[in-house]
Formats: C-alpha cells, structure tokens, sequence
C-alpha cells in the first residue's frame, strides 16, 4: 500500500490537475499571503465595532473557524462565523463582516454581503474576482483581491491572512511579524519532510494516510485551536479524500460522545479515532484526554494522536492545516482518486 504514495509515476497518474503540487507550494502561499491586507485603506469609524462576522462557506468559512480559536485569548471582541445566507440580528453598524469568497461567486455569501449593507456593517470583502469583486468596486466598499490560481480549499493562506493584517492595522489584535516568520520557516521545512520524496514514517502525512486507509475518520480536537483545524481536517476528507469523517472537541467529547463506543461492536473496525493535540491545553483537558485514549483503545484499537509542530500559536496552527490537507491528499491516492475533482458540488452549483 505505501508503495503507491511513494510512487511518482503513479500519483502524476491520479493527480491530473495538480493538487499534490499545489500543496507542496504552500510555503510560497504564505511567503506571498502574509502581506495580503497590509495598509488597506479603511474608514476611520472601521475602528469603531463592537463584533466581528466572517461570512463564507466552505473553505472561506474555515478562515473564520480558525481565527476564532487563534484569537480567543487575544481579541477583546466577539469574533464569529456565518454560513447561513441570512445574517444574525445582532448585525448593525458596529458590526465588522468579512465577506469571503474565493471565487467571487458564492449565492450564500452574495446574498450576505447585501444584507450586511442594508444594515450599514462595516464590510470588507475578500475575494479572487467574480461578482463580488465587482460589487465592491463599484460600491466602494473595502476589498482585497487575492491570486486566483488555484482551488478554494488550496488558497486557505491567501483567505487567512488578509484578514488577519486588517485585524492587526485596526489596533484589534497585536503585530504577528515574529510569529509569522517563524510560520515561514516551519512550512518550509514540513514541505521537504512531507512531500512527496519523502517516505513513512519519516513522512507524517503519508504515514497518517496509510493508518486512515479503509477506515471511517473520527477527528477529535481540543477546544480552541484544534476545534477549527479538525473542522478543517473533516472538509479536506470530505473534498479531496471523498470520505466521510466526523469530528467533535474535548473536552465535550467526555460528556457524551464517549458512552457511544461501547454499542454497535460490529461497526467499531471501521472507525479510526484521530486525536488533535494542542500543547497549549488545560492540565485538565490533558488529562481528559489521556483518559479518553484508553476508553477508546479498549473499544476500538490503536488511535492515531497528532500534534503541532513550532512555538508560536500561528506556526502550530499552520503546521496542523499542513499536515491535514497533505494527509488527505495522499488518502485520495490509496483510494486512486483525483482530490480535484468535485462532481457532487459541481452539479448542484451548476443547477441552483
């Protein structure tokens, strides 16, 4: 089975449209992204907001997931995300949205966009080009206008950072210059350890792939960063790998989810438990999760527990995403399937 992911002549073979690449050029991404944003002219009363909405879906909404745990013991404003294409009440002038979409052309998060402006938000929009892009200019309101060259789901670091950089500009959030080089330096590396010269185990990613091959996927974060990032981990499966996968976050799994294993034993071979660490957790929560590895093994077998690599909280969060979409990638592999491809989501868009 390894032999397929280490073989190049067989993933150009299944990887028609480039993702493995595309990925292996994430250090690139972000060498470009993190200046995305930077000095964005805004007006002044933007300074002036009491919450903050990312609006997106997909691999645009995961921008907001991420920055929620990112920022939670930092940002002294309640950050949240919206994938509904309605907007909460709560939205007024003092409202802060983000509207991200890679392609510009997202219904749900066009019709959010709309709605935001009829309740006079302070938007800034985010985006490749399409309609949204052209609704911006023509109404003034702040945009970034990132590369488009790539999927969505492949582009996670020119969505991030733009808001991050306006985040920062606005005096909501510290400068991020040292954590961001370090972010830099960190991806740089894993790209060399985990791309696709490189072989398990020293090669996490492929290592992960084979352990998750013919299994159903249960992604288990801590709260706060890893809740987003395992979000992020089950929508790769879902895009790139086509395989179902659930995910859920201590400690909220210990009172609940956990009583679920000891039922339905005929099923418990298809499962695999993957267990994202943050080094930054509560002793307690380490200590939940210790004791929720064993109750796990009891019932289902080895489970894989991964964590961060790098000091700051953007490289450890970066390298996770990293390892994620990689892993899910060379998972699409072993199934011999394209991760490009999205027929389902295709059609539906297509026919709306």
């Amino acid at each position: 089975m390894a032999s397929k992911i280490d073989n190049l002549e067989f993933i150009n073979k299944i990887d028609k449209h480039g993702m493995l690449a595309e990925l292996e050029r994430f250090p690139d991404q972000l060498q470009e992204a993190c200046q995305l944003g930077s000095g964005l002219k805004l007006p002044a009363d933007y300074k002036k907001i009491n919450k903050i909405l990312i609006c997106g879906m997909g691999g645009s909404a995961i921008v907001g997931d991420i920055l929620i745990g990112y920022l939670k013991s930092e940002s002294h404003v309640p950050v949240m995300v919206n994938r509904d294409p309605s907007l909460p009440a709560f939205v007024d002038n003092q409202t802060l949205v983000f509207i991200i979409t890679y392609s510009g052309n997202t219904i749900e998060t066009f019709h959010n966009y709309e709605y935001a402006r009829s309740k006079k938000a302070k938007l800034i929009v985010v985006t490749s080009g399409g309609k949204m892009h052209q609704e911006a200019a023509r109404n003034k309101i702040p945009y970034v206008k990132v590369r488009s060259a790539g999927l969505p789901r492949a582009s996670i670091g020119l969505l991030f950072f733009p808001v991050l950089n306006i985040l920062r500009d606005l005096g909501l959030i510290a400068d991020k210059k040292k954590d961001i080089r370090e972010t830099l330096l960190v991806i740089t590396r894993l790209s060399k350890k985990w791309g696709r010269h490189s072989k398990p185990p020293q090669n996490r990613a492929k290592a992960l792939a084979l352990s998750l091959c013919g299994k159903i996927p249960v992604l288990y974060g801590a709260t706060g960063m890893m809740d987003g990032i395992s979000r992020r981990w089950k929508g790769m499966l879902n895009e790139n790998t086509k395989l179902f996968a659930s995910h859920n976050t201590f400690p909220e799994v210990t009172h609940n989810e956990i009583e679920c294993w000891q039922s339905l034993k005929e099923l418990r071979p298809y499962f695999k438990v993957v267990v994202l660490q943050d080094i930054m957790a509560y002793p307690e929560d380490k200590k939940r999760l210790t004791l929720s590895v064993r109750i796990l093994e009891k019932y289902i077998g080895k489970t894989e527990t991964v964590a961060p690599v790098g000091i700051s909280s953007l490289a450890r969060v970066f390298s996770m995403i990293y390892l994620g979409d990689l892993m899910s990638v060379y998972l699409a592999f072993l199934y011999a399937t394209d991760p490009s491809l999205m027929p389902n989501i295709d059609y539906i868009k297509k026919n709306l």
